[in-house]
């Protein structure tokens, strides 16, 4: 990257990048302290909604409990009354107190009624109709010996149907008294309009009720009105008879007025999901939650006339979170009152719920957290909304701080870089191969400073090119005297390797045919003091030595002693030496004779054992002292299986990041893991082993070895 970007790069991280470090705080800061308030304010408006709702809930509760009670109590006068104009016939009188008059005249009374059930009050002849000015009679097509009810006196009972409806006008829609007898009474009257007589014979709006086999009012579960289409629930109690129960009278109570008090939810939410409830065991002794009714959303206005209906089929609540479902169950089955949190249809709601009576009928609100906290919502939106604005005006003044910083960093960087031109120009120079080139810059600043050393450094680095070149020329003359392949015998498999850590190194290895009429051959491996060309050399010398002895005969002791003589005068004033191990193997017996020069010995691994067999003798380094001797030692028979190793100490002297040398004992491991291996492969086992057990990219030390299998 060139100076005038570097210098542009830096001007814009001084200018903006604290702009951008300020205004991203405070963003942020804006950011965090939305979504905290958001949340505060959500759950303060889940938590008192919930509080609210329930308190609804309950409180509609305690309002629907007293209308049920009304409406229980105008059964007990309305069946103690018939009871007392059965057993009197005729001669029955009802109390004024029961059949007050209407405070509103007939007109708006009709209007009322009609407006109630959606009908006329009269018919023309042959259609069927509701008569609101007469009790339906139905005789059950039974002979008149079977008959409970007073002949011809109907007249006398409807005043008291017709206070009860007028006194009730939202909780009674239809008074009905049903006999064992088959005989029925209805108000209002349903009839086929033959005329306008009183005998009513059409069918009855519902169905007969239950007649209850006890003294208490029975209730039923929300049904379908057939004529009107209003959702009722019909409330029944015996009619008792000198002691017999002979029939019952019931009210059907539109489940729309028991609830009126819904209508108040919207201030909550339009999306309130109100239903009536029970606990419906199974035979498996579990409990499903069933829907008897539910309020349904109308179209226009909202008002309760048709919102209640009872399902279809039989249909389930339930919750995805089956432990506060199950605790929803049990409150129910208690008759308790409450409010959970919990989901519904997959999103989270609150539920308030609330038993009016001991019915097990329960009434249950559900209202989304989603409604609930649209003002919170709303307000987040609107703070994101100035945050989004803020970041935009930000990104405007970004934009153009970067175009003013460019501006001037190019000015800038025209002065700065045109003496750093010129030293470009040097260098390429320079690489290009012309190690005359100068540059001429008389600044006094640190680019003066530069360009003079710029001048200095071209002739050391001429000098340090050449010196490179010569190691090269070294390090290929070095790499050539190393045997370039690996002898073959019969019967062995041989493999010999070095690396050395520098371009040069003092580590050596030979093989040496001594007898031009034999198949013996000599190993050696060396290694000599210190690394780097002088180690080269005198290894290059010292192999020489050895080749040029070893072409007249003599024992590996006497090849030695003559060889230590001239190294020894090569290496008197310098203190340099190698050390040496040699082994002459004669195939014809399997047969090895060696002598040492302060090397460490040779190895030899048996399969059969379990540690190195080492080929010890005595002899100090070559080159230490000019009269040293040196005798050879033998025999050892190189059995089938075995492996003749020479090394040097760069292989168990190697060292971890701990101090801890690799050693004879991990060498061992690894060549009886890879015994059956060829030689080569074995060799570079070995290397591998050091290499990963020092886990330095760059050896310390040169590394040798020299592998003899005798093959099975």
């Amino acid at each position: 990257m060139k100076i005038r970007f570097k210098l542009l790069l830096l001007l814009l991280l001084v200018s903006i990048v604290p702009l951008v470090a300020v205004q991203t705080g405070v963003l942020e800061s804006l950011h965090s302290l939305s979504e905290e308030i958001g949340g505060e304010v959500r759950s303060e408006l889940v938590n008192k909604s919930s509080v609210e709702l329930k308190r609804l809930v309950e409180d509609h509760a305690r309002v629907l409990s007293k209308q049920r009670k009304i409406v229980e109590l105008n059964l007990q006068q309305l069946s103690a009354e018939l009871t007392a104009w059965i057993e009197e016939g005729t001669m029955f009188v009802p109390p004024e107190i029961l059949i007050g008059i209407s405070a509103q005249d007939a007109e708006s009374e009709n209007e009322r009624l009609q407006q109630k059930y959606g009908q006329p009050d009269f018919v023309m002849h042959g259609e069927s109709g509701i008569n609101f000015n007469y009790l339906g009679y139905d005789s059950g097509r039974h002979g008149t010996a079977d008959r409970i009810i007073p002949q011809r006196s109907t007249d006398v009972i409807f005043p008291l149907f017709k206070t009860i409806e007028n006194r009730n006008p939202d909780l009674a829609l239809w008074i009905e008294a049903n006999f064992i007898s088959g005989e029925s009474l209805t108000y209002p009257a349903r009839y086929t309009g033959m005329s306008m007589g009183r005998m009513m014979n059409a069918p009855q709006p519902q169905a007969a009720s239950i007649i209850p086999e006890n003294l208490l009012p029975a209730w039923s579960l929300p049904k379908k009105d057939p004529v009107t289409g209003r959702t009722v629930l019909t409330a029944s109690l015996a009619i008792i008879v000198h002691g017999n129960i002979v029939g019952s009278v019931s009210i059907d109570v539109p489940l729309g007025t028991l609830l009126s008090g819904n209508n108040h939810l919207n201030m909550f939410s339009h999306n309130i999901d109100s239903m009536l409830v029970r606990i419906e065991s199974n035979t498996d002794s579990t409990n499903d939650v069933e829907i008897v009714a539910k309020e349904i959303s109308g179209t226009g206005s909202k008002t309760m006339m048709h919102m209640w209906e009872p399902p279809t089929v039989q249909t389930m609540l339930s919750s995805s979170d089956s432990v506060l479902f199950s605790k929803f169950k049990d409150l129910l089955k208690e008759r308790k009152s409450g409010v959970i949190s919990m989901p519904y249809k997959g999103r989270d709601s609150i539920w308030a719920f609330s038993s009016p009576d001991k019915r097990g009928i329960s009434l249950v609100l559900i209202l989304l957290h989603d409604d609930v906290v649209k003002p919170a919502e709303n307000a987040k939106k609107f703070v994101t909304s100035v945050i989004s604005q803020q970041y935009r005006n930000t990104s405007l003044v970004l934009v153009a701080v970067v175009l003013l910083v460019s501006v001037i960093a190019f000015m800038l960087s025209r002065r700065f870089t045109k003496n750093i031109l010129i030293l470009a120009k040097g260098v390429k120079r320079i690489a290009s191969g012309d190690f005359a080139a100068k540059v001429e810059i008389s600044n006094a600043d640190e680019i003066g400073e530069l360009a003079d050393n710029f001048n200095k450094m071209v002739p050391s680095l001429q000098e340090h090119i050449e010196i490179k070149s010569a190691l090269d020329v070294a390090m290929e003359v070095q790499t050539n005297l190393l045997p370039q392949s690996s002898p073959e015998l019969s019967g062995y498999d041989i493999h010999g390797e070095s690396r050395y850590c520098d371009e040069l190194g003092g580590d050596y290895f030979d093989y040496i045919k001594p007898y031009a009429d034999q198949d013996n051959i000599r190993f050696a491996v060396g290694d000599v003091s210190g690394h780097g060309v002088s180690a080269a050399m005198l290894m290059g010398s010292i192999r020489g030595y050895v080749r040029a002895r070893s072409l007249s005969r003599g024992t590996l002791g006497e090849v030695l002693i003559d060889v230590n003589k001239l190294v020894a005068e090569d290496t008197c004033k310098t203190a340099q030496f190698m050390t040496m191990v040699m082994v002459e193997l004669d195939p014809l017996k399997n047969e090895l004779r060696w002598v040492r020069a302060g090397h460490d010995p040779a190895l030899i691994f048996d399969p059969g054992q379990d540690d190195f067999t080492q080929l010890e003798g005595d002899g100090i380094a070559l080159g230490a002292v000019a009269e040293a001797t040196y005798a050879e030692s033998c025999c050892f028979d190189l059995d089938a299986g075995q492996i003749l190793i020479l090394g040097t100490d760069g292989i168990w002297e190697a060292s971890n990041g701990d101090g801890e040398f690799f050693g004879k004992e991990r060498l061992w491991r690894v060549v009886n893991s890879a015994k059956d291996l060829p030689a080569k492969v074995l060799v570079k086992t070995i290397f591998d082993a050091v290499h990963t057990f020092t886990g330095r990219s760059k050896q310390e030390d040169d590394l040798t070895v020299v592998v003899v299998k005798r093959n099975n």
